[in-house]
């Protein structure tokens, strides 16, 4: 390894401080992966960031996003993003194909180590995606986050004609995403957890009478149900969360509710009243 390769002091403190920034933020996965792939395209350089969670799937390791994220994509190349995850998706990208077949809990590689030139500009992942939406060189690092095949992918992208990712980049990718990936599920919210946001309203009501405190037989009061039908929302409830009871519910969505979101979560769905006060 080159000098030049190694990491400096303000390479490290740099991608310490980007990781307390997400942690601030570790409650949402919409603002701390944002905040992530802003800081990263600051920290290494590099117009366009994408990525999220995935899982590996069957026998031949298809690659399934879970949540998907980016930055730095205007309009279209936002929806020439939408457009590869819904139609092309990875398993569909010679790169991640490419990316399949390699083993470790953390692999970081530039596209060229991973696919030809040759293959790459023949490519549907180049011809149809990448070049309309102005990228190429890409830099992408995974790290798997469970024995289930649950990854956090990390994708940087530079426009045509620009210079490669270069070592140092690589390893600076390498050293941030070994540092942060660890904390997903953790201090940083995953997006493949379930959230509050996908709850009926009613459903909505029910829990935050269960978060302030409330029993079956006082939700079924102060929201004017049968207690049949209250028993019936605490268990769709457990089932939306994969809890068993109670006591893991408040304590998962706790976890997971920051200021802002626990006064979303109160606030009234469009034509539903706000549940009464206790």
């Amino acid at each position: 390894m080159t000098k030049s390769n190694l990491l400096r002091f303000q390479d490290v403190r740099g991608a310490y401080r980007l990781i307390g920034e997400c942690r601030d933020l570790g409650s949402d996965p919409a603002r701390w992966y944002q905040r992530m792939f802003d800081g990263l395209r600051e920290l290494i350089g590099a117009p366009a960031t994408s990525g999220g969670e995935a899982r590996w799937v069957g026998p031949h390791r298809s690659l399934e996003p879970t949540a998907a994220f980016g930055s730095g994509f205007d309009a279209h190349g936002r929806a020439m993003y939408s457009a590869y995850m819904r139609e092309l998706t990875p398993s569909g990208d010679p790169v991640f194909q490419a990316l399949r077949r390699l083993s470790g809990r953390l692999v970081t590689r530039t596209r060229r180590q991973l696919v030809t030139d040759s293959a790459w500009y023949r490519s549907s992942a180049w011809h149809d995606y990448h070049r309309p939406t102005g990228i190429d060189d890409r830099l992408v690092s995974v790290y798997q986050l469970s024995e289930g095949g649950l990854v956090s992918v990390i994708s940087l992208h530079r426009a045509p004609g620009e210079r490669a990712f270069s070592p140092h980049e690589q390893r600076l990718a390498s050293f941030f995403h070994g540092e942060l990936a660890p904390l997903i599920g953790r201090a940083l919210v995953s997006g493949f957890e379930p959230s509050p946001d996908r709850l009926s309203p009613r459903l909505r009501q029910t829990l935050v009478c269960l978060l302030e405190g409330d029993s079956e037989k006082q939700v079924s009061a102060r929201l004017g149900l049968r207690p049949a039908t209250v028993h019936e929302y605490v268990t769709a409830l457990y089932r939306h969360f994969g809890v068993s009871g109670r006591a893991q519910l408040l304590a998962f969505v706790i976890r997971r509710l920051g200021r802002d979101e626990w006064r979303q979560l109160r606030a009234p769905a469009p034509g539903v009243e706000p549940a009464p006060p206790a």
